[in-house]
């Protein structure tokens, strides 16, 4: 499989699981546990997307380059990660103990997948 397929594929898989999550959100009666991993898991879409962000655009550029890229782009979205689980554990109704294990979850999975794309661009 090619690096751009896998891409597409994972980030197809991805925005589906969100959809599904935003549904069982919707509709189950335990509703604050769905709407956790949700939110879980749409911070870490989000730092993924910004990761792919700060991964296309140094990929162009001298090796050099895209490491200070890569580097600078996982301190930028840690910090932003940082705001945003602040937020959202002060100001949202959630279950926290939900809302954390999901975001370390699909972080994992989120950052398993940038690794496997790049070592499909390596080759």
């Amino acid at each position: 499989m090619k690096s751009r397929e896998f891409l597409i594929v994972s980030i197809s898989l991805s925005v589906a699981l969100l959809i599904l999550l935003f549904f069982l959100s919707l509709d189950f009666e335990p509703t604050i546990v769905y709407k956790s991993i949700f939110l879980g898991n749409s911070l870490a879409f989000l730092n993924f997307l910004l990761g792919l962000a700060f991964i296309t655009y140094g990929l162009s550029k001298p090796d050099n380059i895209f490491l200070q890229s890569v580097f600078a782009g996982v301190l930028l979205r840690l910090i932003v990660l940082l705001v945003l689980v602040i937020l959202t554990l002060k100001f949202l109704e959630i279950n926290d103990i939900s809302y954390i294990f999901s975001l370390l979850f699909f972080y994992i999975f989120y950052i398993v997948i940038e690794v496997i794309y790049l070592i499909l661009r390596k080759r």
